[in-house]
């Protein structure tokens, strides 16, 4: 959902938005594109011509990003408060923290457990119907869990993120209800990564990475880095998948703030952005689309279906829960488990 190095999210393209063969036929444009451009350019006879046209590619290329990059505003500004300090929001702001016991008895339940060299962090392989339960009680913590609105409770599958990422909670986080703000701070047990050898055939249905990109690798960074994400609320445009014009949370602009400084986005989300629109699930919240967009929101590339397998009250949620068990065909997930020895939340 919620990571720096994601395909993954973001605002609106055109009405009623990219289906995902447009988006695959997209991306394999950009590949084929990208290949011509490379056999060009291995012409030697060519080479002083094709440089200056790839200079060229490349410039008109990144001229849009870097104006949406200058023009994207923090919408999570408007909770910044006076003072040292008062720009930031991380882990050590939330209202509640986990209690210390937590995340050891966790633990316990976790296979083939490591402590990454690096940052100390700690990680564990988990089960296909172990796994969402594990997220589930990491991030169900009382007196915050009470507080977060229902919709973004419990369990989500990522179902066609091309990333080796596949369950992420949103249920640990800080509500601002006022401002209708959603601040999840970097956390052990909300999300979890593909631990399996092989991709899963259920990939092959859409464009993805899983054979470039080492899911421990993607797991590890996103431990150590320290990536506060806000998801703010407002009324469904037209262009979504929400029903247009409401405004009981079925549309949210979801920016990450690097070190959770919240006066402006991080760079990814500068350059690229992302929502959460609601689309006609089995139940009220269980079914998102997670719109990624390219050049000022117009190009559609990564989106996925944010898709609830665990409901607020820990239960199974079908027909989403047995179409990702098929999908995982018994993989493992890897899962951050704690910040390691020394830290206040081992």
């Amino acid at each position: 959902f919620l990571q720096e190095v994601d395909l993954n999210g973001g605002p609106r393209a055109a009405a009623p938005g990219p289906s995902h063969n447009q988006e695959q036929a997209m991306a394999r444009t950009l590949s084929l594109n990208s290949k011509i451009l490379a056999g060009i350019g291995s012409c030697c006879c060519c080479m002083a011509v094709t440089g200056g046209v790839i200079a060229l590619v490349v410039v008109l290329t990144a001229a849009p990003a870097v104006i949406c990059s200058v023009n994207e505003p923090s919408y999570a500004a408007v909770l910044v408060k006076d003072g040292p300090g008062g720009d930031k929001f991380t882990l050590d702001n939330m209202t509640v923290l986990p209690p210390p016991s937590l995340y050891s008895s966790l633990r316990a339940e976790m296979n083939d457990t490591w402590t990454h060299n690096t940052s100390g962090y700690t990680y564990g392989l988990a089960g296909v119907h172990e796994a969402p339960m594990i997220l589930y009680n990491g991030t169900k913590i009382a007196g915050n869990w009470e507080s977060v609105p229902s919709l973004v409770r419990g369990v989500f599958w990522m179902r066609g993120n091309g990333v080796p990422e596949i369950l992420a909670t949103l249920q640990y986080a800080e509500w601002f209800g006022d401002e209708k703000i959603l601040l999840l701070p970097n956390a052990p047990f909300s999300w979890s990564w593909y631990g399996g050898a092989e991709p899963p055939t259920g990939a092959d249905d859409f464009a993805h990475v899983y054979n470039f990109i080492e899911a421990r690798s993607l797991a590890e960074a996103q431990g150590e880095g320290n990536i506060t994400v806000a998801v703010s609320f407002k009324p469904c445009p037209e262009d979504a998948f929400c029903v247009a014009g409401s405004d009981n949370l079925t549309f949210g602009d979801v920016q990450s703030h690097s070190d959770g400084i919240l006066t402006s986005p991080s760079v990814m989300t500068s350059f690229v952005t992302w929502t959460m629109e609601e689309m006609a699930g089995v139940e009220n919240g269980s079914l998102w689309y997670r719109r990624v967009s390219l050049y000022c929101s117009t190009v559609g590339f990564g989106s996925y279906e944010l898709t609830k397998i665990i409901d607020e009250d820990g239960q199974r949620i079908e027909p989403y829960y047995s179409e990702y068990v098929q999908y995982m065909e018994g993989a493992p997930h890897i899962i951050w488990t704690g910040f390691g020895e020394g830290n206040h939340l081992v």
